[in-house]
């Protein structure tokens, strides 16, 4: 005989069962699922901060837009160039560089890194100059007082061979090998280069004038009463003359100088161009610092951004201190510099030494050497390249100053064809005091932007 109470009560209880089984499982998947969107909520949250930071920095120009020049105004800090939506303004990163410990500053990046650890990193592309060699030194003899002379201008220590020499012109037109020497008039002017060491002598005034190989030279007849003549044929170059004569001698002895710069790209430099590290609401320099607190850390939150920045680099003087190379100006020339205006190299009197600047002029290189050897003389300058057919340039001042013409520096171009880059670097310095280099004829008229490749890396976290 069945008694159904007793089944209905097995079937109820198995049913229990699973019912507290089935709960049990969808409450342990629910606890489950909770923790895993709650830590996927906030590992999302962590990688906006670090996204939102970079976003804002990259692709705001800040509020307001020109903080770079006022930081106490400072609300939203932006790197982005208010002229080119597409690329970073140069002059704010290296504000920002500047001031990474202004309070202004710290504020407004600790409110887009929402108060959270940050350490920002960023790799500018450098550009690394070298100057060796010697500069070219100008030949200037001057014996142009018409005296009862004994020339002797050849190799030997007196002047006694006919040297190796080329380009041999006489008023401008080259002149033929000849078995019969050529006289020198009043006026007329020898220009050679020469290959070989020669001398200059005049025995009678007993002056004896070396003149180092290779150098370009210019013989300039003041006077010529008497005998003043050139051999020019196949066993080389001489020049003699005696009696009543004047002559000037001018050129320059040609350096070795050699300019070579390389350009370090972002991805292949060893280390930032500058860091900015804020721990705690702080900013701090110390790198040892900074990993140990990334270590304790439970999470580290990364991004990078490859950008292009527009660089223009100007201030109207720069002070160069002693030892120290710095970039000047750096842009790109968008017009010929007008006639008038001129580099002005300013000294403290009394002081000496010696200061080389370094110029790129679209894809060539200009190096210019302003010194001065004594307290008491003048400064001198001497432009040159490395270009052995482009002849330098020579100028003097005075104890304090020397002007030298942008134009010289930088030749004219067709800007219909486009712009030309142009950096000014200070590359050597050995005055004791600091030295002015002033642009007079405001030169940042003419400049545009020259666009380069930049990486911006962030690494925000959070200390327990």
């Amino acid at each position: 005989m069945r008694h159904h109470g007793q089944i209905l009560s097995l079937d109820a209880m198995l049913a229990l069962i699973m019912v507290v089984i089935m709960l049990g499982t969808i409450t342990n998947t629910s606890s489950t699922l909770q923790n895993d969107i709650l830590t996927m909520v906030s590992w999302y949250e962590r990688a906006n901060i670090a996204n939102n930071m970079l976003d804002i920095l990259t692709k705001s120009p800040g509020n307001p837009p020109n903080w770079s020049k006022d930081v106490s105004g400072l609300r939203v800090i932006g790197l982005r160039s208010d002229a080119y939506p597409y690329a970073l303004d140069y002059n704010k990163l290296q504000k920002l560089a500047l001031l990474k410990n202004n309070p202004f500053v710290i504020k407004s990046l600790l409110n887009l890194s929402e108060g959270k650890d940050f350490e920002l990193k960023a790799y500018l592309t450098e550009i690394r100059i070298q100057v060796s060699g010697d500069f070219p030194e100008k030949i200037s003899i001057d014996m142009g007082t018409v005296e009862d002379r004994d020339i002797r201008i050849g190799a030997g220590y007196n002047a006694e061979s006919a040297f190796r020499a080329e380009n041999v012109t006489l008023n401008g037109q080259p002149l033929s090998q000849s078995s019969q020497p050529y006289s020198l008039a009043t006026g007329d002017v020898l220009a050679f280069y020469a290959l070989e060491d020669i001398v200059v002598v005049d025995t009678n005034n007993n002056v004896r004038y070396p003149i180092g190989a290779p150098a370009y030279v210019e013989i300039k007849t003041v006077s010529a009463n008497s005998n003043l003549y050139v051999t020019w044929d196949s066993s080389g170059l001489y020049i003699k003359g005696s009696g009543q004569i004047g002559i000037i001698v001018d050129g320059y002895q040609e350096g070795a100088l050699r300019i070579n710069s390389t350009v370090e790209e972002p991805e292949n430099l060893t280390s930032p161009t500058f860091t900015i590290a804020v721990i705690n609401g702080t900013e701090v320099s110390n790198l040892t610092l900074v990993n140990k607190s990334k270590e304790r850390s439970p999470w580290i939150e990364y991004m990078e951004r490859k950008l292009l920045v527009a660089k223009i680099k100007y201030s109207k003087e720069l002070i160069a201190n002693s030892g120290k190379s710095d970039e000047w100006i750096a842009g790109m020339l968008s017009m010929n510099v007008p006639e008038y205006a001129y580099l002005k190299v300013v000294v403290n009197e009394g002081d000496r030494g010696e200061i080389i600047v370094v110029v790129q002029d679209g894809g060539e290189y200009r190096a210019l050497l302003i010194k001065k050897d004594t307290a008491e003389s003048s400064l001198t300058a001497t432009v040159a390249t490395t270009n052995r057919n482009v002849k330098p340039l020579f100028y003097r001042g005075n104890k304090t100053a020397i002007e030298i013409p942008w134009s010289t520096v930088f030749p004219t171009f067709d800007p219909n064809k486009g712009s030309k880059t142009m950096d000014v670097w200070v590359y050597k310095n050995t005055f004791n005091d600091p030295v002015r280099l002033i642009d007079a004829g405001n030169i940042d008229t003419l400049l545009e932007p020259e666009f380069e490749r930049a990486i911006l890396k962030l690494w925000v976290w959070e200390e327990p």
